[in-house]
């Protein structure tokens, strides 16, 4: 299997995000798959014009010359694409928003009801066949990545594709303040991984397991506590 994996957190491999994708990689890649990553926030990738050049001119050629055609080259010839990102104001970032909004190349003018029975477009190229959502938020409450969630599929179906699953990390602030906490995600994200390479399904236990609380509010208030105590003192304000 092909895999592609963007990663749009602006810390690149140094993330949480970045963590948890090199865990999941690790699994896809001892599973056998084939994998290629790109730290989207180290790329030179310009927003939309909105031109649409590609779509009445140049048929399915972005005519904007940047380091998006890497990636245009590599996702031709995907079977599965990650879409990873941290929650960065309740969606996904916008180094991840401009790598989305660039795939617009890849769909014809012209227009279909797709299996759902909604009005899309059809393609010049096919983008991979399975979209996988990995992302992780700050704050310690799931319903946070319900907008990104709703974006995300909205994205795969626009794409043609199968939106196979969404892990989600709620309360990440833990795993920066105590990187230990981390571990059993980057596990069971290899196991995922391993799995998803062997069979081509995500196993749902699994997803369920990731996406379920990582610690209690206690543990998470310690180290929100800890957070603002260090916020304090860079800011001066430790007696305050």
């Amino acid at each position: 299997m092909e895999v592609t994996i963007l990663n749009g957190s602006p810390r690149g491999a140094g993330g949480v995000t970045g963590a948890l994708l090199g865990s999941l990689t690790e699994g896809l890649t001892q599973g056998g798959s084939r994998v290629e990553r790109f730290e989207v926030a180290a790329m030179k990738i310009a927003a939309c014009t909105g031109c649409l050049s590609c779509m009445h001119k140049t048929r399915g050629e972005c005519v904007i010359k940047d380091d998006m055609t890497a990636i245009y080259e590599r996702v031709k010839a995907t079977d599965l694409l990650v879409i990873g990102t941290p929650v960065y104001t309740h969606n996904m970032t916008a180094q991840m928003k401009a790598v989305m909004d660039r795939f617009v190349c890849s769909m014809q003018p012209f227009l279909q009801k797709d299996g759902s029975g909604r009005m899309s477009h059809t393609h010049w190229w096919p983008m991979p066949p399975k979209y996988l959502l990995v992302s992780t938020a700050g704050m310690p409450d799931h319903d946070i990545f319900a907008p990104l969630i709703a974006t995300f599929r909205a994205q795969a179906v626009n794409a043609g594709s199968d939106p196979v699953a969404e892990i989600c990390v709620a309360g990440s602030l833990v795993f920066q303040i105590e990187p230990s906490k981390i571990e059993p995600h980057r596990v069971m994200l290899r196991e995922l991984g391993l799995t998803l390479a062997q069979s081509g399904v995500v196993d749902p236990t699994l997803v369920e397991k990731l996406n379920g609380p990582a610690f209690t509010m206690a543990e998470y208030m310690s180290s929100a506590q800890t957070y603002e105590a260090w916020c304090r003192r860079k800011l001066g304000m430790a007696g305050e």
